[in-house]
């Protein structure tokens, strides 16, 4: 479905499936992106209409939302006629209470502090959540290694624009810290998560908090039954470019606890951050030759800073 407006063939095919399917009467439709709708009902209601891809992902957000207490989260409603997902142009449809207020923007500090808050605040409620089958999804520091393989791929570019320097580095750094990683039993830590269902949002982006009347989390599409650091270690590689890479603004937010350090900033370590963006850059819109060097002399840039909080939180990590 493309954006649509009142009387638009595409607004009139959606708005008369919504109603078949689920007895939802809307008078307006917004898209806010090609799978997130804002939809206003006959009522004055307001909600978010979403489309997803896999019938298991909407089923288990539905189990952990009826077993979750109250909580920060925003959770899907059922359609008037009861239903929970609806099925039509090859997709689910989900429907949930639309939150007024703004998302968070992790360059400021005090949206910082509400994601560190917000997130700790969905942790302690996510506990003691057990539902059939709950969804396995690859460890994440297994997705950061195929994510290593792929950066390889791009070595050329690297090479053409006179930073094969810069390739290689993050190349040797990813390696030796995905080895050093493997002293922690994460294994053991996702089997005592499973076992005590402990739940994790997945994907902490700044986007994925809003702030209204309160700080709520929203998009459970990657929610998961395993060890709630791995929010942790994500939302700190995300605030560390803000943080200028300093180590003790980091610490100051307290984000894990005392026996869990080691494990976090280890896995910190790991530029998977850097690659993603990588990534994001590479597979936009059509960029001038000079636009990737700019970008290449910005990630040595950030690149050094790391560096130093490597060797400075390493320094640290000996004395306890």
């Amino acid at each position: 479905m493309n954006n649509t407006t009142n009387g638009d063939e595409c607004y009139n095919r959606l708005s008369s499936f919504l109603w078949q399917k689920g007895m939802l009467a809307i008078r307006q439709l917004t898209t806010i992106k090609p799978h997130v709708f804002y939809l206003e009902t006959n009522n004055k209601e307001e909600l978010i209409l979403k489309k997803h891809h896999k019938q298991e992902n909407v089923r288990q957000q539905w189990d952990f939302f009826q077993k979750l207490p109250s909580s920060n989260a925003v959770r899907f409603i059922r359609f008037p006629n009861g239903k929970k997902a609806i099925f039509g142009y090859d997709t689910w449809w989900t429907i949930a209470p639309y939150v007024s207020g703004k998302k968070l923007y992790y360059k400021n500090a005090v949206d910082r502090t509400e994601a560190v808050k917000a997130l700790k605040h969905f942790h302690h409620d996510a506990v003691s959540i057990n539902i059939t089958s709950p969804l396995k999804r690859e460890n994440m520091l297994i997705c950061w290694y195929w994510r290593l393989l792929a950066f390889k791929k791009t070595k050329d570019l690297f090479k053409e624009n006179g930073f094969a320097h810069l390739y290689k580095d993050i190349v040797q750094m990813t390696s030796s810290q995905l080895k050093s990683t493997t002293q922690f039993p994460w294994e053991r830590y996702e089997e005592e998560a499973l076992k005590n269902g402990l739940w994790t949002h997945g994907d902490v982006a700044s986007h994925n908090f809003i702030r209204g009347k309160g700080t709520y989390l929203i998009d459970f599409d990657l929610l998961q039954s395993t060890a709630q650091i791995y929010d942790h270690i994500q939302l700190t590689q995300r605030f560390l470019p803000h943080l200028n890479w300093d180590l003790e603004k980091l610490l100051a937010y307290d984000m894990v606890k005392n026996k869990e350090v080691k494990p976090w900033l280890y896995a910190v370590f790991i530029p998977s951050d850097l690659m993603r963006e990588w990534f994001y850059f590479i597979s936009g819109a059509k960029r001038e030759p000079s636009d990737v060097n700019k970008y290449m002399t910005n990630m040595e840039k950030e690149w050094q800073k790391r560096h130093v909080f490597l060797k400075n939180t390493k320094t640290m990590l000996k004395s306890i």
